[in-house]
């Protein structure tokens, strides 16, 4: 499973980050500060997810887990930045 993470590494990312910005193109309603927080925010959490993927330090807020740290710790990290990725598709901003 992981190899296959890693394998599909810049596809995951590059998915993350269409789905964030159709999302903030679907939901927009004129308001520009709630698109570019919508995306900002799904960017954040999907970084983490994207640098798990690829084997980096896995980053959200101001503390992360380094590549050395113990990898079911950065596993439930990366799995809580998609959780919360995937909880801002529902959220009013």
């Amino acid at each position: 499973m992981i190899a296959n993470l890693y394998k599909y590494r810049h596809g995951i990312g590059l998915v993350l980050l269409l789905a964030a910005l159709l999302n903030g193109f679907l939901r927009f309603d004129g308001s520009w500060k709630r698109f570019f927080l919508m995306v900002l925010v799904q960017l954040w959490f999907g970084q983490a997810v994207y640098n798990y993927a690829r084997g980096a330090r896995v980053a959200i807020a101001p503390g992360g887990m380094s590549k050395d740290a113990d990898p079911e710790w950065r596993a439930a990290l990366a799995g809580f930045s998609l959780f919360l990725y995937g909880v801002v598709f529902f959220l009013n901003f």
